[in-house]
């Protein structure tokens, strides 16, 4: 546990690229990951940048939402707001001790965000996707100290894109 006897968790879905954004929105959707997404992180206390919760237009419900941003005065209904990573992460830890995943704190973005946190994560939760869209925030490079420890293939019965479930250990 790298954080305060928490476990940092990255969750993203990416593509081929490491592309996780293009516009600020996802470059696709796929039923089943939004689902796993919301099964990794419902009860928990997740942290993301400002422009990830923008891009949602809502904060994420039966969830605590914890919002990074440098605009002192930007608020938003039903988010805590902190001005920096380690300012969230140390005022979110009261809230993962009382939240349903009392050991997790959940990173979900945005490609800033993930970066300067990857080298606190213990565990990431990525989706990868089997597609090369032209996108504007990436993922970093997953380094060498994370294993492959479950992972699950799937392909959306709508779309018909294959994707993998992976989780990763460091």
């Amino acid at each position: 546990m790298a954080f305060q006897d928490l476990e940092v968790v990255h969750v993203v879905a990416m593509d081929q690229q490491r592309c996780i954004g293009q516009g600020n929105d996802l470059p696709w959707h796929i039923s089943a990951d939004l689902k796993h997404f919301k099964e990794i992180t419902q009860g928990g206390v997740v942290v993301m940048g400002r422009k990830t919760l923008e891009s949602m237009g809502r904060t994420l419900p039966k969830r605590i939402n914890w919002v990074i941003t440098r605009d002192r005065e930007w608020q938003f209904t039903g988010t805590k707001v902190a001005y920096s990573i380690e300012d969230a992460l140390s005022q979110a830890v009261a809230d993962v001790k009382a939240s349903e995943k009392p050991n997790s704190i959940f990173i979900i973005g945005g490609g800033e965000i993930f970066t300067q946190t990857l080298a606190i994560a213990d565990r990431l939760e990525l989706t990868h996707i089997e597609l090369d869209v032209q996108g504007d925030a990436h993922y970093p490079a997953i380094p060498a100290e994370f294993k492959k420890v479950a992972s699950e293939q799937h392909v959306d019965d709508t779309t018909g894109i294959a994707f993998e479930f992976a989780t990763y250990q460091k």
